[in-house]
């Protein structure tokens, strides 16, 4: 019986769907549409503590692009279809929408997040072909981009809410970080899917269709021929983390 029941949960975790950035076109976008990555929405740090607190948590193999275990693809060193070459060019301070696509099955609620380091040679580490960053430098590396963090607040007009299912003294009490609609909050909005209200298959995903989850951030006062913007989603519902990240130019 208690064999049965692992299967059972582990099974489940497997089917379950979620979530990756989509505009602009992340690596994990990129190796999906090359057909290398069965399941972009895969891409999740498991098990970790990811809610109430949203930073500070160690990313290990998962490093600051994301590796996909389920099907054994790493965007922490450029590929064949991803990180050669940058995918979108931006001003120093300008304003961009940015947007990523969760999956029906595993809408799971929480916190979402972009930023960038600022630390050049930092970034290299996750440009260099044929290098792959240890565990030591991705966790060093992770820490450069919370510290890089861009708020919602900076978007003038923007609203930034609390996520209503936090609750004041908590760690994840703020409106620097995006938020998604209450956790099954019974008003046919629930979770991230109800920040577009946009209908199913709005975007792409493998398992049960996707919907876009789209916000703007400010690109930071800081130039690089080449950099990353990274995307973080901390799970409400489940103790997981995403993260892809994306090739972009600042100038």
């Amino acid at each position: 019986m208690i064999t049965a029941t692992l299967f059972s949960l582990a099974f489940a975790t497997t089917v379950s769907a979620h979530g990756y950035a989509t505009v602009p076109s992340s690596r994990t976008r990129l190796g999906f549409e090359a057909g290398i990555d069965t399941c972009p929405e895969c891409t999740i740090l498991e098990p970790v503590d990811a809610w109430p607190q949203l930073a500070g948590v160690p990313v290990g193999r998962m490093g600051v692009c994301g590796y996909n275990q389920r099907v054994s693809v790493d965007y922490n060193f450029p590929g064949s279809d991803w990180g050669a070459e940058t995918v979108a060019t931006y001003a120093p301070g300008e304003v961009i929408e940015v947007q990523w696509c969760v999956d029906n099955n595993g809408d799971h609620g929480g916190m979402f997040s972009y930023r960038v380091c600022q630390d050049q040679a930092v970034v290299d580490q996750f440009l260099t072909p044929g290098y792959e960053p240890t565990e030591a430098e991705k966790d060093a590396a992770q820490a450069c981009f919370d510290a890089g963090l861009l708020p919602c607040t900076d978007v003038e007009g923007q609203q930034c809410d609390y996520s209503p299912d936090c609750a004041e003294g908590e760690a994840c009490w703020g409106n620097q970080w995006f938020t998604c609609n209450k956790f099954e909050g019974g008003d046919g909005t629930r979770g991230c899917q109800g920040v577009d209200g946009a209908p199913l298959n709005s975007c792409a995903t493998t398992i049960a269709g996707g919907y876009t989850v789209t916000k703007k951030v400010k690109i930071p006062e800081y130039t690089s021929n080449h950099t990353l913007l990274q995307f973080v989603w901390n799970s409400f519902q489940t103790p997981q983390i995403y993260i892809s990240c994306t090739d972009i130019a600042i100038q």
